[in-house]
């Protein structure tokens, strides 16, 4: 008797997580309506790829991207503009924001570049990236490390430019620093590296696989 009580309490609690999980998802949905003229129903970002694709991105990475963009500590005139909504004034709307992309499929065939010099941004990448966002760029959800594997090339090769342009505050010193000491066909390598990701090691490198 005690264990049919004990089983049905937890068939309850299963069916409670559910029913809390689809709602916080409906939510996140609702909340996204104003994002997706930009990046997109899906949250694969734009055809070009100037515009960055969110699904599968981590979670706690996006609330604090969300929130610096509408502190105005991260500038962006189109996301501050978004961001600047009543919809996103009270902190749980961010949160279920984020839990939705964060649960999406992620872009399975992101915007790259010419696949040239590859083994350079792959070497640049091990020694660089890898220690943070992961050997896949999977990122890490603890620290609020994002996902790079499924990102687009073009939005990628801006965002490096801008990381190296980073205060210490916003970007980790080492990885600006690094970043700054680049030339730009280094940084086109890494940029296009990046967007391969996903599909390693099936990624042409200079002619050959990885």
């Amino acid at each position: 008797m005690r264990s049919a009580r004990l089983l049905t309490a937890m068939l309850a609690l299963t069916i409670c997580g559910l029913v809390e999980a689809a709602s916080s998802l409906a939510s996140g949905s609702q909340v996204y309506s104003s994002c997706a003229v930009c990046h997109q129903p899906n949250a694969w970002g734009s055809s070009d790829g100037i515009i960055p694709g969110l699904a599968g991105q981590q979670e706690r990475y996006l609330e604090r991207q969300l929130a610096l963009f509408r502190t105005g500590a991260r500038v962006d005139t189109a996301m501050q503009v978004v961001t600047a909504h009543p919809k996103f004034g009270d902190p749980n709307d961010i949160v279920v924001l984020a839990r939705y992309l964060s649960r999406l499929e992620p872009n399975p065939n992101p915007v790259k570049g010419t696949g040239e010099h590859l083994r350079v941004g792959q070497e640049t990448y091990t020694h660089i990236c890898a220690a943070c966002h992961g050997p896949a760029g999977l990122g890490e959800a603890g620290n609020r490390v994002p996902r790079l594997a499924g990102q687009h090339y073009p939005y990628l090769r801006q965002q490096i430019e801008a990381a190296a342009r980073l205060h210490d505050d916003l970007a980790p010193p080492e990885m600006a620093g690094a970043l700054r000491s680049m030339s730009s066909p280094q940084k086109d390598a890494l940029a296009d590296y990046i967007s391969r990701l996903g599909d390693i090691p099936d990624a042409p490198v200079d002619g050959r696989r990885l």
